[in-house]
């Protein structure tokens, strides 16, 4: 990936929100903002419109899953789902051809790269010649 991209990150864990906002700077991309479930990250894609959403699965009320549906609906974006439970789904595509990867807890500095580079680069090859 040449240049960063903007990433809205949706955990209900502080320790693990915390731990995005760190790692995904150092990796040349901006988080754009944090949510603590899915309502505040449905909205918070409304508003700053990222490049990819990072979201854990089960969270309280909207979980992840659900709040991807809703975003969805509106707007093509790439998500990487994270989850400390075991694979629930295979990776593939979302609606439209949204890319999706999942990933499981904890999730490594290498990881969380390789997922990025998955699901976003085959979205934005055009706009990052």
């Amino acid at each position: 990936m040449k240049r960063g991209i903007r990433i809205a990150v949706a955990e209900d864990e502080p320790d693990v929100r915390d731990y995005f906002r760190r790692i995904l700077p150092q990796l040349g991309h901006q988080v754009v903002g944090v949510a603590a479930d899915g309502c505040e990250l449905v909205e918070l894609c409304r508003e700053q419109l990222p490049d990819l959403v990072i979201t854990d699965l089960r969270m309280p009320g909207m979980d992840g899953d659900q709040a991807m549906r809703v975003i969805w609906s509106e707007r093509a974006t790439p998500c990487i789902f994270i989850s400390a439970f075991s694979k629930p789904r295979p990776a593939g595509n979302g609606p439209d051809g949204n890319g999706c990867v999942f990933l499981t807890k904890p999730v490594s500095r290498d990881e969380l790269e390789g997922a990025i580079e998955q699901v976003v680069s085959p979205h934005h090859d055009g706009e990052r010649k």
